[in-house]
């Protein structure tokens, strides 16, 4: 079968979701025979995962956000040397260094990725010529979709739903431990309750917390275990909630444990997932908890409520309200039968649309590959 060459751009500098999808998309066009090299910032997290994989990469300092000769120069000499079929980008921004370069170069396929929604017009004619070269925009979510229609200068069908995806065989019902949840329950009757997120100020942990004390106060037998470190070069969250959990009482309730490699285990681990974040384009940790067995309580903001349907694969509260996100995690602490029922329901929704091959799937079609 004839492969394709895939070039991949993503010249982020960070490590998040975002730069998750172009790890886990260059590892799936490796298995599936595809050669992808991916465009990243030299030493950035991205590159140095790619490296550890195996995987092709070609570092390129970041320029200007918005227009780089240096860049756009770099990226036409690739087009046009390397036989590529397909670009895709990761990163929205990377379209200013990429779309110019093809020009002339009409056979190549160009898909980008949104990650995260739009909050200006970019309707502009500069904008215009910009999405023009656009083959595909891949928005995450039926809301998200919506979003990128309101403020791109795009047409319906050039936008296609494509959800990030979980590794079944990674996040799994079988990564339960009883040495993770006896670390921290002190009696049979204690849920455990897990929020899985980066310590910054706009993920809505303070708010979990204050949502913690509640519980205590209604007498519910749980314990909060919160997994993550602060956002990189944005000190004062974990201090800010350290400040929160002694004020409120709660030292011998919630747990902050930092980065753990094996986030798998404490997920499956879980009685239930807290996502506390006001506003996530998607959230993947609400999938991978979902893959994981593990029934969610989470936000009704951003993309979630595509994801989510309430009180049928898992439960919903207004975004930042606390006596409302105490009170879905009073009903569902509860009722152990309830969590069960709704663990079944998530489990299904991740085999039917987030399974990793089934995303994987959808994605050679939309890149025009074998």
């Amino acid at each position: 079968m004839n492969k394709s060459r895939v070039l991949q751009y993503c010249l982020s500098t960070a490590w998040g979701g975002l730069e998750m999808v172009a790890l886990e998309t260059a590892l799936k066009l490796k298995a599936r025979g595809h050669r992808c090299v991916t465009v990243c910032a030299p030493g950035s997290p991205l590159q140095q995962k790619l490296h550890l994989a195996g995987l092709m990469t070609i570092g390129v300092k970041p320029g200007h956000k918005y227009f780089s000769p240096r860049l756009l120069a770099v990226t036409r000499r690739l087009l046009r040397d390397g036989r590529f079929s397909t670009v895709l980008i990761q990163q929205m921004a990377d379209l200013w260094h990429v779309a110019p370069a093809l020009s002339g170069l009409d056979d190549i396929h160009l898909v980008a990725v949104s990650h995260t929604f739009v909050g200006v017009s970019k309707k502009d004619i500069l904008h215009t010529l910009l999405y023009g070269r656009l083959d595909q925009m891949i928005a995450l979510t039926d809301l998200h979709k919506r979003n990128l229609l309101a403020h791109l200068p795009l047409a319906p069908e050039m936008i296609t739903i494509l959800p990030n995806a979980v590794d079944g065989a990674r996040f799994h019902p079988r990564r339960r431990d009883t040495a993770f949840r006896s670390r921290y329950l002190n009696g049979a009757q204690d849920v455990l309750i897990g929020v899985v997120s980066r310590l910054d100020r706009a993920k809505g942990l303070l708010e979990a917390v204050r949502a913690a004390a509640l519980l205590k106060n209604d007498r519910v037998d749980f314990q909060m275990v919160i997994v993550g470190q602060e956002t990189a070069g944005e000190p004062g969250s974990k201090q800010a909630l350290e400040g929160e959990i002694t004020s409120l009482g709660l030292g011998d309730r919630v747990h902050l444990v930092g980065h753990l490699h094996d986030v798998e285990r404490a997920m499956a681990s879980f009685d239930l997932l807290l996502m506390p974040s006001p506003a996530e384009t998607f959230g993947r940790v609400v999938i991978e908890a979902m893959a994981s067995g593990v029934p969610v309580v989470a936000s009704r903001g951003g993309g979630v409520p595509g994801i989510i349907r309430h009180g049928v694969n898992g439960l919903l509260f207004e975004p930042m309200n606390v006596p409302d996100m105490a009170g879905q995690l009073k009903k569902i602490s509860s009722d152990p039968q309830e969590r069960a029922r709704i663990a079944t329901e998530g489990l299904r929704s991740v085999e039917r649309d987030y399974e990793s091959d089934v995303v994987a799937r959808k994605l050679f079609r939309l890149l025009k590959l074998q």
